[in-house]
């Protein structure tokens, strides 16, 4: 086997979520808060990359589900964060 096949896949609903609570500790614009926001736009980077926009709704489902509670909030963070990497029609919703 080769190290790539290995290689955990860096983009899970659980790495997901760590960054999005790590988020929520910090107040809006302090540094901290931008790192992990920063680290939230790389995950839908790679999840775009490797699996385009059915990568990054299967993400958001799943961290959704994961929380029924803060779906909505956790859901609006990750659209804000992927916005460009999602799709431009402002009416698309969560299925």
């Amino acid at each position: 086997m080769s190290r790539a096949t290995l290689a955990p896949k860096p983009f899970t609903a659980a790495s997901v979520i760590t960054l999005l609570n790590a988020i929520d500790r910090h107040v809006l614009g302090a540094s901290a808060a931008i790192a992990f926001r920063s680290a939230l736009r790389r995950k839908g980077i790679e999840a775009d990359a490797a699996g385009g926009l059915q990568a990054l709704d299967t993400l958001m489902d799943e961290v959704a589900d994961a929380d029924p509670d803060r779906a909505d909030a956790r859901t609006a963070l990750l659209r804000s964060a992927w916005t460009d990497l999602l799709p431009a029609t402002a009416g698309r919703t969560r299925t």
